[in-house]
This record gives C-alpha cells, structure tokens and sequence, in this order.
C-alpha cells in the first residue's frame, strides 16, 4: 500500500450542515461529483476519526480529512516566506506566485501552510482566506480558533478590505470602473472556470493607474469574495490578466499546463508566465483589541519586470 498524506480542511461557520459529499464539492473545485464520491467510497475521508459516509453532515470548527497517495515533489524553493505583520493572533506573510496557499493531493511540500509549520513550528495557524497558485501577495493566517473564527466573520461580512493590482491586456480608456456582474461555474468542459452573468453577486471596483499601447496597470478593490472575482470581471470587460492562462480565450492554456504541454510559445503568447494579479493591501480589525490594522507587500520584482512599458495613459473617459 503506498505511503499516505493527510490534507486538513477545517470546517467554516458558512458551510456548517451541508453533507460531506456537497461540503468537498464546494471545496474541491477541481474535483468532479464523480471523483469526489470515489474519495468518499474508497475511505479516504475522515471527520472525528473515523472513515466519513457521503451523507454525514459536517459541523462549523471540525476537521474534514483527505488521505491522498503521496507523491514525490520537487524541492521546496521557499524555506521561509516573508513576514508583513505578525502579533498575538495574526501572521501576515508575502506569497510568491507560483505557491499554492493549502496543500493538495499533489503538493504538499510547496504550499504557504506547509512551509510555515516549518518556519513557525508548534504554532497553530489557520488560514484565513486564499490566494490563486500564480497569486501573489498577502496571505493571512490567524493564531488561534478564537481569531480564526473573528476573522471568518470579517470576510463573511466583507468588511476586510483588499486591493490588488493586475496588468491586463489593451489599453484601458476608463480611470474608474465597477462591475456588478454575478458569478457561478461555467459547468462546460474546465470544472474550475468560473463566468460572469449568473449565480452569486459580485462586485469589483477598477481604477486604471497606468495605461500603454497593449498592457495596462490596474488597481482591484473587490467588493464581494467570489472565485477568481478579479480574474473573471477584467476578462468579461475586454481586459484578462496577462500571464492567466484559465481566463485567456477559451482556457486552452490552462488545459495545456495540467497536461504539461505549456510550450515556450504559449509563455510568450500569454505574455508571462505566471498571471500578473498581485494582493498587495490590506485593511482589517485586529480581533482582540478591534484597532484597524494594515498590510502592504510590494510588488516583486517578476511582476515589475513587466511594467517596463511607456506611459500613454489617456484622458479620464
């Protein structure tokens, strides 16, 4: 029997008497109905200890468990990430693109949790939110349950505010911008890619910074907390990110990566190799004492080698 690794997932006030089968589907947005039954058929999911049945219903605070055959990674680039903001019962640090933010059935040693159980050992940390993989930028975890369940309450209610920046493709004409466009699965062949047009609402404030001939630098402030809002909304308005490879036409890109056959050509046909969507800002209340806090990451040096473009911002429009 191969060697085993065990992915915790903890249980959100938000997702609290949903059955365990509905539960990892939320979760789990790459994994189909089909494949998350076999998980749950083949014993690989445990709550309380004990092998889960597809019709257990999951509690807010408790741990749902994936056992996943382990694979052999390549070596952990990152021995430690980038501290930003640290106190009793917050840990900010700064993501490099490329990380994921929690482990998956295939990477476990080169996700932002991981790496700091490493750098921070017999401290409790409990991931507050997500970045996207090729996301870089603020990553927050809090310290303790009492915190993680205040700061669960803060981005249910949208009161954490969070601007990123993005290079998108074209010349943006605007300086401001709101979309108000709702979000859901777009249920054709990418299980992960998300559309504009129907299901949750979603709102995205743009403020355009710097405009070129083919790329331009925009700030994000989302309003809501949808999956890849930002992503989806500058595609839908005529502007995807440079470097995304799921929201670039039809996402034959991101097919061609899971398949491993990015080629060169497609790097520079997409324009980087990551996305350029960086979370550089971020303002919430400090759980204990309630006092505003705030957290800045500059930008890295990958995402401003491709701001090397001259300026031709236009009038406001």
């Amino acid at each position: 029997m191969p060697a085993m690794v065990e992915v915790p997932f903890e249980v959100q006030k938000d997702s609290a008497g949903l059955r365990v089968d509905q539960y990892l589907a939320k979760r789990l947005a790459r994994y189909s109905r089909v494949q998350i039954q076999r998980l749950i058929e083949d014993g690989q999911v445990l709550i309380r200890d004990k092998v889960a049945k597809a019709s257990l219903r999951v509690r807010a605070g408790e741990t749902v468990v994936i056992k996943y055959p382990k694979v052999v990674e390549e070596e952990c680039r990152f021995p430690s990430l980038p501290v930003l903001y640290e106190d009793q019962d917050l840990l900010a640090v700064d993501k490099p693109g490329g990380v994921l933010s929690h482990p998956t059935d295939k990477i476990v040693e080169n996700a932002a949790t991981t790496i700091l159980k490493r750098q921070f050992p017999g401290v409790p940390l409990f991931l507050a939110h997500r970045l996207d993989r090729e996301t870089s930028g603020i990553l927050l975890f809090a310290k303790n349950a009492r915190s993680a369940r205040a700061l669960g309450r803060q981005f249910l209610r949208h009161e954490v505010r969070k601007t990123y920046q993005a290079i998108v493709r074209g010349s943006v004409a605007w300086l401001h911008k709101t979309v108000d466009a709702p979000m859901g699965r777009e249920g054709l062949g990418i299980f992960v890619r998300q559309k504009a047009g129907a299901g949750q609402a979603a709102v995205t404030e743009f403020t355009r910074l710097r405009a070129g001939e083919s790329r331009s630098l925009v700030e994000a402030r989302p309003k809501t907390g949808r999956l890849h809002q930002i992503r989806v909304h500058l595609a839908m308005i005529g502007h995807p990110i440079v470097g995304d490879k799921l929201y670039t036409g039809d996402g034959e890109m991101y097919m061609k990566t899971v398949a491993g056959q990015l080629t060169p050509e497609d790097i520079v046909q997409l324009g980087a190799e990551r996305q350029l969507l960086h979370a550089g800002k971020m303002r919430l209340k400090q759980p204990t004492t309630g006092e505003v806090v705030e957290i800045e990451a500059v930008v890295p040096g990958d995402f401003l080698a491709h701001l090397n473009v001259p300026d031709k911002s236009l009038a406001p429009a």
